[in-house]
């Protein structure tokens, strides 16, 4: 049995991470308090290593731990020209693990911890990652349009306030990808009058109209298309949060392209129109990748040579440091502590252990295509004859 597949490391790391993480919450709440209204840019700044304290945890455990390979198809001097300004990135959301590999992307360009997503507002209330994206400026919605569009107003330029680069990353589908929704999502498209998309769900046009026209282009400059592939390579694990607890190692392709902003139409009819397009062509991408393993052979885009960029060591340090402040004391106190302080403690390692597999749980996809994109493939056509 692999080590790494050892439950009781597991049970550490999401002890560490539950433990540390609140203390960087009460970090931010004090700053939050002491200098949001004060100084709002030595908040941001200090902000960003909080943030990065937290997403580095994560990221530690699929760059390192699970040590993925991720290749990145695209022009050869895009990557640096990601690193310098705002932008905002569109991805497809098909896998569990489809964040932390934008997360891989965004670590390498050095602004891990200024990406900022849309979020739903019960997200606020859970501690540790969702305690921090309060005080962090992350983008909350009510599922009711008229409350979120003022706070998309509002919200959206005060990141471009910020003084280092911000992504604000986009899920345009809305959900992630499973075979129900598939099937849903190209009933709609038939009742429409749309394209009924092969690989992907219908994308919802409303919030990235609004996001578009709201954007101030004179901050901003660029978009970026992320289409992303994972599980597909016959060397991979399946790319679930339970391949990496367990140190397997998956891997994943993504086809990167970039847009100008100014080039998106403002109306609602426009922006819908050129994102329906985008859908049909990342459609085109992924299914070229499923069938030959290169996103260009069969959609006709430009190829380009997979670039794998090296992992930087932070996320390591800030992973063996946490948890040797955590995990070292605790076993100290299990091997001498009294009879109580010991079942306290198992108590504890047993509600982490519960809560760990819970979050599991909840990510997990229930019949999806994801790294089963190929098997998703096989089983439209049996249910075809």
């Amino acid at each position: 049995m692999n080590l790494k597949e050892i439950a009781i490391f597991h049970v550490f790391f999401c002890v560490t991470f539950i433990v540390s993480g609140l203390a960087v919450n009460l970090v931010q709440f004090i700053l939050y308090v002491a200098l949001r209204q004060i100084n709002p840019q030595l908040f941001r700044k200090l902000n960003y290593y909080l943030v990065y304290t937290i997403y580095g945890q994560l990221l530690f455990l699929i760059d390192w731990w699970g040590q993925a390979t991720l290749n990145i198809h695209c022009e050869p001097d895009l990557l640096d020209r990601f690193a310098t300004e705002h932008a905002v990135i569109l991805m497809n959301h098909h896998y569990e693990l489809d964040w932390l590999y934008g997360w891989m992307v965004g670590d390498r360009s050095g602004v891990l911890g200024n990406c900022r997503v849309y979020g739903k507002k019960v997200l606020k209330y859970v501690p540790v990652v969702g305690w921090a994206w309060n005080m962090s400026d992350v983008i909350f919605l009510d599922r009711n349009w008229e409350k979120d569009k003022l706070n998309l107003s509002s919200k959206l330029n005060e990141l471009l306030d910020y003084p280092t680069p911000v992504w604000i990353l986009l899920y345009p589908e809305g959900t992630r990808f499973s075979e129900e929704k598939h099937q849903a999502s190209k009933e709609f498209a038939v009742s429409r009058g749309l394209p009924a998309l092969k690989h992907h769900l219908i994308p919802r046009t409303k919030g990235f109209s609004f996001t578009v026209s709201e954007l101030d282009k004179s901050r901003i400059s660029r978009m970026y298309d992320v289409t992303l592939v994972a599980g597909a390579s016959p060397n991979s694990a399946p790319p679930t949060l339970t391949s990496i607890l367990c140190g397997r190692s998956t891997e994943a392709s993504m086809y990167i392209r970039e847009y100008q902003l100014k080039d998106i139409p403002t109306t609602d009819e426009g922006s819908s129109q050129w994102l329906m397009n985008l859908f049909k062509e990342k459609d085109a991408l992924k299914d070229s990748f499923l069938q030959t393993g290169c996103f260009s052979e069969l959609s006709g885009f430009p190829k380009y040579p997979p670039i794998q960029r090296q992992s930087r060591p932070w996320s390591l340090l800030i992973s063996i440091t946490l948890n040797s402040c955590v995990i070292i004391p605790l076993i100290y106190i299990l091997i001498t502590g009294g009879l109580i302080t010991r079942l306290v403690l198992v108590v504890m390692l047993g509600l982490a252990w519960f809560a760990m597999r819970k979050f599991i749980n909840i990510t997990k996809i229930s019949k999806s295509s994801s790294y089963g994109a190929k098997k998703s493939a096989s089983s439209e056509e049996k249910k075809k004859e």
